[in-house]
């Protein structure tokens, strides 16, 4: 396999692939990897199995459940199943985003969706394109993903501003460690890859943005990788909600370097 595959996932994907052969031969076409696995900052304690599987066409009830039945043996055998996140795309799907996609299988923390959306946009498509791991099937570049930069730039934008702004303007969420970290992660991800055109992991994203952020915001993106990393020690802000408004001001800080068009 893989170098950047971890060897605590590597006997998690044989059993997936080798499960998906024996039960599904004619469907699959093959198993990819994007997310943290293929950009290289897999953490063992963190991070997700983000996947997509490739279909040669669309599937049957029978073999829906057959998939259901898959997944669930995995998370008997292997508690690392819990942490597959992925999609079953058709082929002749590669490269498209999920407004204009008919529902698909997917799995959400290990558990099979028989139908639904899930994490198919530009991003997706453009990881698997340059830096996806092709765990069955041809490779990565036989896949022909038409995916370009500029998407995936216009993707990044639409998620600031459609989803980042108004959680933005909702103080009680960033009570919760959890939220303060997503939001710093996330965002901090989001502008490295917009000023330099790469997306890299998003632990990476934070330390490389501490040095390019005005020192006013050292504190706050300081404070997501302690809650990340050593959720024991104590906070680096006097109180939650000095934080919480911090961070609602870090999401009208970044949101303010790419102005909605509509703006």
């Amino acid at each position: 396999m893989d170098t950047r595959i971890s060897e605590s996932v590597r006997p998690l994907l044989h059993n997936y692939t080798q499960r998906l052969m024996a039960e599904l031969p004619d469907v699959i076409y093959g198993v990819y990897l994007y997310g943290s696995i293929a950009l290289s900052g897999f953490e063992e304690d963190n991070s997700d199995i983000d996947f997509v599987t490739l279909l040669h066409r669309g599937l049957t009830n029978t073999e829906i459940e057959t998939l259901k039945n898959i997944h669930q043996a995995l998370q008997n055998d292997n508690p690392l199943a819990k942490r597959m996140d992925g999609m079953y795309i058709k082929l002749d799907d590669i490269g498209k985003t999920n407004p204009f996609l008919e529902p698909y299988p997917y799995v959400d923390n290990g558990t099979f969706k028989s139908s639904g959306h899930y994490d198919v946009n530009h991003v997706t498509w453009w990881v698997l394109k340059q830096q996806g791991i092709a765990v069955m099937g041809k490779s990565i570049e036989a896949l022909h993903i038409p995916t370009q930069w500029f998407d995936v730039g216009e993707t990044m934008k639409y998620n600031v501003h459609n989803y980042w702004s108004p959680k933005g303007k909702n103080m009680v969420k960033f009570l919760l460690d959890g939220w303060v970290e997503f939001a710093v992660f996330t965002l901090c991800r989001i502008y490295y890859s917009l000023i330099h055109e790469d997306i890299i992991p998003k632990r990476k994203a934070v330390e490389l943005t501490l040095q390019e952020l005005p020192s006013e915001w050292h504190l706050l993106l300081k404070e997501s990788l302690r809650i990340r990393y050593q959720p024991n020690e104590p906070s680096l802000f006097a109180n939650r909600i000095k934080r919480a408004k911090e961070t609602q001001r870090f999401i009208r800080y970044i949101c303010g370097l790419w102005p909605s068009k509509t703006e």
